[in-house]
């Protein structure tokens, strides 16, 4: 008996209420040259009954694990398939009934084509569609691959999974992701824009933790970056612009915040990063100099007063900083960190991050952002109008709304000196809300108090 085309890898843990739903989306499907290898990693719900109940079905094999995670678990449903494509599904989502079809005939006809991945549409726990989430095409609308399709519904040839070694078994989340970089570097990845999956939208979707994700990211993408061995390979400066003006009565950049001055948040945040050639704080005043050189920072000469007005962009203060450190020291730094002291909440993680998201895309800048799921509008024509991303049944990726919080830019020195400040190819790293803080008024300095005084019991 010849090997089926495609293998159908469905993980399952504690899902039994939605796995027959997924299980039937499967042996539902047009395309017929599949076969289905059913996961049950350490399930203690009533999975394994209702698997027992397609004993007889040829198409389907199980594998029983104790609780390896999920990228163990799809490692060795893989390693039990014998298709030329693999195709992953998670128990609480469910196919339509051509991905398949549409998905193994576009790897048949573009031989140079190594994964290919659908639009999706987002239900809820009943089913019910609650919007339809079009991704950019890549090449077409999108060349800067930095955000991962979902990893159930995209197919890709076995041979690929096999070059890489699989997935990561010690990460808890972000495998896929992990999975997802590996691939682009050596492979063409396309998409087709048809929603050929439903994801199910609940609180138990790993993706819904903020946190946990964005620290499995941030060490992935260091992972990638030094096996690549471009950390390290570029010298970084970072510049902390520090004008003295007033704040009730005191230099804002000795303004006391949790009984510290202001800058001292965004200077030792920069020194624990340890990935900072040299940190120079930027200022036109002595006082402010004398404090930043004693707690950390370079401060090698101070600002011209006429570079220290506020009608002075940041991007001609950084061009003279840099003329300067080149005349005057022949020091010349690949790339600039900017680090504004009005976001006391930055941490040295997320630096780390802006450097390796840089480096592992290619970029030429990175913010530092937070998605905006808010409501805008504007005056129109005949009254208010929608701007950007809107709750509605057709959202498109391109379209969602990230707001630049002003916590980090990073960018070269190269297009810094050219007039070009961000340069075209522009990434991002992404913070909590809390994270991304701005003190703008006196509101904005009592919440970030409060935030510090929360923080204070947990450090002690």
């Amino acid at each position: 008996m010849s090997s089926p085309r495609v293998s159908v890898i469905l993980t399952a843990h504690n899902y039994a209420k939605h796995l027959d739903r997924a299980v039937r989306s499967v042996l539902e499907q047009s395309y017929t040259d599949f076969e289905l290898v059913i996961v049950d990693d350490g399930s203690t719900d009533y999975t394994q009954r209702l698997l027992e109940g397609y004993a007889g079905d040829s198409r389907i094999h199980v594998v029983r694990l104790t609780g390896l995670g999920l990228a163990a678990a799809s490692n060795r449903g893989i390693t039990a398939s014998k298709g030329e494509y693999l195709i992953r599904l998670d128990a609480d989502d469910y196919f339509d009934e051509n991905m398949l079809l549409v998905e193994a005939h576009f790897l048949d006809r573009h031989p140079n084509v190594h994964m290919v991945f659908p639009d999706y549409y987002r239900v809820d726990l009943r089913g019910g569609i609650m919007e339809h989430v079009r991704l950019p095409k890549v090449h077409d609308e999108v060349t800067l691959l930095d955000r991962s399709p979902l990893a159930a519904g995209a197919m890709y040839r076995r041979w690929c999974f096999e070059a890489l070694g699989g997935y990561d078994e010690t990460l808890r989340y972000q495998e896929d992701y992990d999975f997802w970089i590996r691939f682009i570097d050596r492979f063409n990845v396309y998409n087709v824009n048809l929603p050929l999956l439903y994801y199910r939208q609940h609180d138990r979707n790993m993706s819904r933790n903020f946190e946990g994700r964005m620290e499995a990211r941030r060490q992935v993408k260091k992972k990638f970056v030094e096996s690549k061995g471009a950390r390290n390979s570029k010298r970084v400066l970072g510049i902390i612009p520090a004008m003295a003006r007033q704040r009730d009565g005191q230099k804002l950049p000795l303004f006391k915040l949790g009984g510290r001055p202001l800058m001292a948040h965004s200077i030792d945040q920069a020194l624990q990063a340890k990935v900072l050639d040299r940190l120079i704080v930027s200022t036109e005043d002595f006082e402010v100099a004398e404090a930043a050189r004693a707690l950390g920072a370079d401060v090698p000469f101070l600002r011209p007063q006429e570079l220290a007005r506020s009608s002075v962009s940041v991007e001609e203060t950084l061009r003279h900083l840099l003329s300067r450190l080149a005349e005057d020291e022949d020091y010349r730094p690949d790339l600039v960190a900017v680090l504004h002291l009005h976001c006391p909440f930055r941490r040295a993680a997320h630096l780390a991050e802006a450097i390796d998201t840089l480096l592992l895309y290619h970029a030429d800048s990175v913010l530092s952002v937070s998605q905006d799921l808010t409501f805008h509008w504007r005056r129109g024509k005949e009254g208010l109008e929608p701007v950007g991303y809107q709750k509605r049944l057709l959202r498109e990726e391109k379209e969602v709304i990230f707001k630049e919080n002003g916590a980090l830019y990073l960018t070269s020195a190269e297009l810094i000196r050219a007039g070009n400040f961000l340069g075209k190819r522009i990434s991002y790293i992404e913070m909590a809300p809390q994270e991304s803080l701005r003190l703008e008024n006196d509101f904005d300095f009592w919440v970030a108090e409060q935030m510090l005084q929360a923080e204070r019991p947990a450090k002690g």
